[in-house]
């Protein structure tokens, strides 16, 4: 094992970035089988009202960019899995709809999100599972403190 990869093996940023990676291949391969990313997919899970969602409350939901969401509403669009139209009370919002095909789409998300999940938690003790909550709210806390010493 040469020096990075021992020093990588000790990093936590590390593990959850290869983790992640990980993750977003099993799920981007899935995708690909509906002509689908794994974005797409959790803009479909943020979309469950039936009254529709404003465009404003999806980004924040699933934690992404305005920019990524922004392109990755007009590829749903596009492949008919959504619907954008203005809000009849306000007409400076913009809702979004899933269509039939948006909510197949969406139930496969939500099917291989929750399939995945019980297949990473299965053989995990409830202590394990505690810990594990309790690291990453840690990770969190310590990513917002990080930004807040980078803005000043």
């Amino acid at each position: 094992m040469d020096l990075f990869e021992q020093t990588a093996n000790q990093m936590v940023l590390y593990h959850l970035r290869t983790s992640w990676l990980n993750i977003a291949k099993v799920f981007n391969d899935k995708a690909s089988l509906y002509n689908g990313t794994i974005s797409m997919a959790f803009v479909l899970m943020a979309i469950y009202e039936e009254d529709g969602v404003p465009v404003t409350k999806i980004a924040p939901r699933i934690g992404m960019e305005p920019n990524s969401l922004s392109r990755t509403l007009n590829s749903l669009e596009e492949s008919k899995a959504i619907t954008r139209k203005q809000d009849e009370n306000d007409q400076r919002k913009v809702l979004v709809f899933l269509t039939p095909e948006g909510k197949k789409l969406r139930k496969i998300a939500l099917k291989t999100v929750f399939d995945l999940e019980k297949k990473i938690t299965e053989n995990l003790t409830p202590k394990q599972l505690k810990a594990f909550s309790e690291v990453i709210e840690q990770v969190t806390v310590s990513l917002e403190e990080f930004k807040n010493v980078l803005e000043k």
